[in-house]
C-alpha cells in the first residue's frame, strides 16, 4: 500500500485534484510526480476521494525516488501512533526552501527536486538562522 495523493495528471497533462477528478473518474491519471499510473478511489462516506499508486502501472523511477511510493517508516509508524489517540489525524506535509546539490536547482515545497526527480540531493536551506538553529530546527 502507498501514500495517498489528492493532486494528479489528467490524460491531457494537467494538474488536477481528486475532488475534481470525481467528474471523470474513468479517466487515466498519473503522478505529478513520477509520471507513474494511479489508481483514483472515488469518496465514501468516511474518506475523501484519493489516488494511489498502482504496482502494475508503476515506473522503475517511481518505484525508487517517488515520496508517495517510499513512504519513510519512522513517518508511517509516527501516523499510526497517532491515530490511537486521534483517529481522524492526517500527517503533516513538511514544507521547506530546499537546495539540490545534483542538479543546483532551489525550490520550495516538500523534498523532491523536479529537475533531479528525486530528493536524495536536496539540503534545507534557512536564511539567517546560524548551524545550531538549524540543526534545532530540523529535529
Amino acid at each position: 500500500m502507498y501514500a495517498k495523493s489528492f493532486i494528479a495528471r489528467n490524460a491531457y497533462g494537467h494538474l488536477m485534484s481528486a475532488l475534481t477528478a470525481q467528474h471523470d473518474p474513468n479517466s487515466e491519471y498519473r503522478c505529478h510526480l513520477c509520471n507513474s499510473a494511479l489508481v483514483f478511489h472515488r469518496k465514501t462516506t468516511h474518506s475523501k476521494p484519493w489516488f494511489e499508486h498502482a504496482d502494475t502501472g508503476l515506473s522503475e523511477h517511481g518505484r525508487e525516488h517517488c515520496p508517495y511510493v517510499n513512504v519513510a517508516l519512522t513517518e508511517a509508524a509516527t501516523v499510526n501512533a497517532l491515530r490511537t489517540f486521534v483517529p481522524k489525524a492526517l500527517p503533516l506535509v513538511q514544507k521547506a526552501h530546499w537546495y539540490c546539490r545534483g542538479c543546483g536547482h532551489a525550490y520550495y515545497g516538500e523534498k523532491y527536486c523536479l529537475t533531479c526527480q528525486c530528493g536524495a540531493h536536496s539540503q534545507i536551506t534557512v536564511t539567517g538562522l546560524s548551524r545550531k538553529q538549524l540543526t534545532r530546527t530540523i529535529s
